[in-house]
């Protein structure tokens, strides 16, 4: 029955054995927090939850994502500083940020050596914040 498995629910998708590997939620409606047990979603590749009503920080959790590529949670209410942990997510080559109340640097980032490298947050000045985020390795920082 679709409601007791999760590879049938809108917006996931997952692999031959059964394991999360896309959430793909933006613009969904969704509000709340993000919880910490998204660090147990470890095939986690992709996730899109822009445009929704999401508040709180970001889990420090997300830092177990070692297969994570994609972290798209721009257009939230998000707040807080960003997990150092994120620096340890090798594979990630989209970053958007943008949009939330985050504060702090955004940890070094290690790009794969793609062009395709999208990291964006709200960096720029002037910004509506008091101190914008630092982010060295950005490739575009918004106001």
């Amino acid at each position: 029955d679709e409601f007791n498995n999760h590879c049938e629910w809108h917006g996931v998708e997952c692999n031959e054995e059964g394991q999360v590997v896309y959430l793909t939620l933006g613009n969904g409606g969704l509000s709340g927090r993000i919880s910490d047990a998204i660090g147990n979603l470890t095939s986690l590749r992709r996730v899109d939850l822009h445009d929704n009503d999401l508040k709180g920080s970001i889990p420090s959790e997300i830092g177990n994502l070692l297969n994570l590529s994609s972290l798209i949670i721009s257009y939230n209410e998000i707040t807080g500083t960003i997990p150092d942990g994120l620096a340890d997510l090798s594979q990630l080559e989209i970053l958007h940020l943008h949009g939330n109340r985050l504060q702090g640097t955004v940890p070094r980032l290690t790009f794969k050596g793609q062009t395709k490298s999208s990291f964006i947050a709200d960096c720029g000045s002037p910004s509506e914040f008091d101190t914008p985020l630092d982010c060295p390795d950005c490739t575009m920082c918004c106001n």
